[in-house]
């Protein structure tokens, strides 16, 4: 079944030269448990009202191996976001084409062809990490060589600076992750080997669908959400309310995180009314037993 179109249609300008990893070679996260049936999905998934996300929006360069090097930078950054209060799960996610293919090279107009994305019990907790020495030390460590060192790495690999957007998300959905399941994150973060030649892994899926806001709008993206929640293979579903006029454009997301592509075909979730959608594969992901 091929996934349904959003109204910018099919994304533009897959890289050709782009070489993933040999699923050997990284660590995944495991898939989830084949004892889970889809009654049991849904009897799991966890209806919350609020939660707090952070994204840096990245536009990586064109060039043969900048992907690659781009991701390897935050597999070694230093880290230990999933010890801090509050944290609930982490993905770093690039764009893909619609057909999966990628990752994707941003276009004329496209803002970013990377993301991270962070989520957060409430915004008091992603305020505490944000000041803190946790933050200075994923971020060069706060001292001049680290700061040059994360300046030169992003001159090689990026356009422009990131932007960072803060969402308040509401109608929060997510399944609780088994114990097993859970990836290792010793200190906090990922091990993941990471050669800067080959991309990584993707170990999730995520469709990003947005809409100018409004009752109608709204209501749309959440019965599109309460739809998605029912299917095997779904990890969580939020619907994103820019924090602030900087943050937006008086638009509202529906994102939606699944294992894998095929999960969320499978699925075949509904999509907002003439909403328009991207598509991202997700790896260094990060999580708690709560999920997100």
């Amino acid at each position: 079944m091929m996934m349904k179109k959003g109204v910018l249609g099919r994304a533009r300008g897959a890289n050709p030269n782009a070489t993933r990893r040999s699923s050997g070679r990284s660590v995944s996260v495991r898939a989830a448990s084949p004892s889970s049936s889809p009654a049991s999905s849904a009897t799991e998934a966890q209806s919350s009202s609020t939660r707090y996300i952070a994204m840096n929006r990245f536009q990586v360069q064109e060039r043969d191996g900048a992907a690659a090097a781009f991701e390897k930078k935050w597999a070694l950054r230093p880290s230990r976001l999933a010890t801090m209060d509050g944290f609930r799960w982490f993905s770093l996610f690039r764009k893909v084409a619609e057909d999966g293919s990628g990752p994707v090279l941003p276009t004329s107009g496209e803002e970013f062809n990377y993301t991270s994305m962070t989520v957060w019990e409430n915004k008091d907790n992603f305020t505490v990490w944000r000041e803190g020495d946790a933050f200075k030390e994923a971020h060069g460590g706060g001292t001049f060589k680290g700061v040059l060192d994360m300046l030169v790495s992003s001159a090689r690999t990026l356009k422009g600076k990131p932007k960072a957007k803060m969402f308040a998300a509401q109608s929060t959905v997510s399944t609780p992750v088994d114990p097993a399941d859970l990836p290792s994150s010793p200190g906090g973060w990922r091990e993941v080997e990471a050669d800067g030649v080959n991309i990584l892994d993707p170990e999730c899926f995520m469709i990003m669908e947005e809409a100018a806001s409004g009752s109608e709008d709204l209501a749309a993206f959440e019965a599109a959400l309460e739809q998605a929640a029912e299917a095997p293979g779904f990890k969580f579903g939020t619907v994103l309310v820019p924090d602030s006029k900087k943050d937006g454009d008086g638009k509202v997301s529906l994102v939606q995180v699944w294992d894998s592509k095929s999960a969320f075909e499978a699925a075949d979730a509904a999509k907002a009314p003439g909403s328009a959608a991207n598509y991202f594969e997700g790896t260094l992901v990060l999580t708690t037993q709560k999920g997100a």
